[in-house]
């Protein structure tokens, strides 16, 4: 196992493509996208059964193994996240290497 930081990323499904364009320009290893996503937030409740998928999220999945990446991933996302509104968690991890 490798220590590393687990990056969660929720944003609004219809965001998904503009997320992940960050993503790449900030250089993140790769990451893994969970569409459809439900919960209830500050911006009231998400349906992950919404036919017209207007009221869904997704969730960004990236781990980093350096803080520099980590550092420069969040600071690309932070200015969407204020903007169009969403949730990021850093956490520490391990990675299960292959």
């Amino acid at each position: 196992m490798k220590p590393c930081k687990r990056i969660e990323i929720v944003v609004e499904e219809h965001l998904a493509g503009r997320m992940a364009d960050q993503l790449d320009a900030a250089g993140a290893p790769g990451y893994t996208v969970i569409r459809r996503a439900g919960g209830r937030g500050v911006r009231g409740v998400r349906r992950a059964d919404d036919p017209t998928g207007t009221a869904t999220n997704c969730v960004f999945i990236v781990a980093c193994d350096d803080d520099a990446q980590v550092e420069k991933v969040v600071a690309a996302i932070r200015v969407m996240l204020k903007r169009s509104g969403g949730l990021c968690l850093v956490s520490d991890a391990h990675w299960i290497g292959y």
